[in-house]
C-alpha cells in the first residue's frame, strides 16, 4: 500500500495517508525511526509495527506523566497502563520505568507499609492485604511488614484507642465493640486485648479479672 500523504500535523505527529484512504497520526520519532517517505510501499506487516511502536511511545509518555503525580509499584503501573494500551505497550512502558529506575519495588514497599501502619493506622493484616493487592510479591510483603516491632505496632494502637475509644474501654460491651472496629482494621485480637490491658490500669474500677471474650 502506498503512502500518499506523509506531512506535518500538529507539533511533532504527523499525519500519514495510504492510497486506499486510511489515514493515521504518527509521533515524529516513530516517522524517523522507520524513515517513512511519500511515495514508499507501505506493507501491512510494516504498517502494524509501526502503529505498536508508536502505541509503546504513547504507552510510555503516559508512564512518566503518572510517575509524576504519584509512586507507583511495577504490577500497579502496569494495570493503570492496560486499562489505555494493549498488553505489548502497556508492558513496554512498565519495562522501560523499571530500567530507568523509576518503578522500583524493593524501595517503594517499604514506604508504603509506613505510610499504611503510621498514617492510615492499618494493622499489619490489612496493610498485607493492601500491599499485596496494589502487585508486591508475597515474598516482598512479607519481609517488608517483619521489619515493624510489637512494640511498634502497640504504640498505633495505643494512640488509636486514647484518641477514639478511650471512654468505651471500660464498659465490656464497648470494650468487644472497640476490639471489633480495630479488628476491622487490621489489628490482631492479642495485641488489641495487650494495649486495652494497659490503658485499663487507669480506671480504678476495672476488675482485673473481667474477660475480654
Amino acid at each position: 500500500m502506498e503512502i500518499t500523504e506523509l506531512s506535518v500535523y500538529k507539533g511533532d505527529t504527523y499525519k500519514l495517508e495510504l492510497e486506499d484512504g486510511q489515514t493515521f497520526f504518527i509521533n515524529s520519532t516513530v516517522v524517523n525511526d522507520f524513515m517513512l517517505r511519500k511515495g514508499e510501499e507501505l506493507s501491512g506487516d510494516r504498517l502494524a509495527q509501526l502503529q505498536q511502536a508508536d502505541t509503546r511511545r504513547k504507552a510510555k509518555k503516559r508512564a512518566l506523566y503518572l510517575l509524576g503525580t504519584k509512586q507507583y509499584c511495577y504490577n500497579e503501573l502496569y494495570k493503570k497502563l492496560k486499562q489505555t494500551y494493549n498488553e505489548d505497550a502497556a508492558r513496554s512502558a512498565a519495562d522501560s520505568m523499571r530500567d530507568y529506575g523509576y518503578v522500583n519495588d524493593e524501595e517503594y514497599a517499604p514506604k508504603l507499609a509506613d505510610y499504611l501502619i503510621h498514617t492510615k493506622r492499618y494493622g499489619l493484616r490489612k496493610a498485607k492485604y493492601e500491599m499485596l493487592h496494589r502487585g508486591l510479591s508475597a515474598e516482598l510483603v512479607e519481609n517488608t511488614l517483619a521489619e515493624f516491632s510489637d512494640e511498634e505496632i502497640y504504640e498505633e494502637i495505643t494512640e488509636l484507642l486514647e484518641r477514639k475509644y478511650y471512654n468505651k474501654i471500660a464498659d465490656y460491651d464497648d470494650r468487644r465493640r472497640t476490639i471489633a472496629a480495630l479488628a476491622r482494621r487490621g489489628y490482631d485480637y492479642n495485641s488489641v486485648k495487650h494495649c486495652i490491658e494497659r490503658l485499663l490500669e487507669d480506671y480504678e474500677d476495672y476488675e482485673e479479672n473481667e474477660d475480654f471474650d
